[in-house]
């Protein structure tokens, strides 16, 4: 999503999210990057390469890093860093990593809290209603362009409705 924005040429204020690591797992936060050599660099002082892209279900790019098992085997931060059962450390970072820490940063503003408060105002709550109020929580419609047609139409009724209440 923010590769598109960027490239589209558009400031997106979207809100942050978590890496999804596991409870007593570190983050690749939590590892040092080398820019110039695509690298990663454990608490042990051991590197972590890059190996492959991995795509999940939902279309999202991950650059995977891997160490040697040789390094891990004898680590002394192994229980922390990966527990007993794999082999060796593996971290993902997403595609877009440097895009994301851009909006993490973004996210702290004055202007990204006052943009976050009129999307609260104007689409969340346009969108709240139509979902309750305008049969748009579930469709019986097949095909992206009947679909678009209802939610045109939920559009239309809401408008019209705040129309009428501005006549009034």
């Amino acid at each position: 999503m923010h590769h598109g924005l960027k490239t589209l040429e558009i400031t997106g204020y979207i809100s942050p999210t978590q890496s999804n690591t596991a409870h007593n797992s570190t983050s690749y936060r939590d590892f040092i990057y080398d820019d110039e050599n695509d690298t990663y660099t454990c608490q042990n002082q051991q590197k972590l390469s890059f190996t492959h892209l991995r795509r999940t279900d939902e279309q999202q790019y991950y650059k995977v890093y891997s160490a040697k098992a040789k390094d891990c085997k004898v680590c002394p931060f192994r229980e922390q860093c990966f527990g007993k059962t794999a082999s060796k450390r593996t971290i993902e970072r997403p595609i877009a990593h440097e895009l994301l820490e851009a909006n993490k940063i973004r996210s702290k503003t004055d202007e990204y809290k006052r943009i976050q408060k009129l999307r609260r105002v104007w689409c969340e709550g346009s969108f709240g209603t139509m979902k309750t109020k305008l049969n748009l929580l579930k469709t019986n419609k097949r095909g992206i362009e009947k679909i678009l047609e209802q939610c045109l139409f939920s559009a239309l009724a809401l408008n019209l409705k705040r129309m009428v209440k501005a006549l009034n």
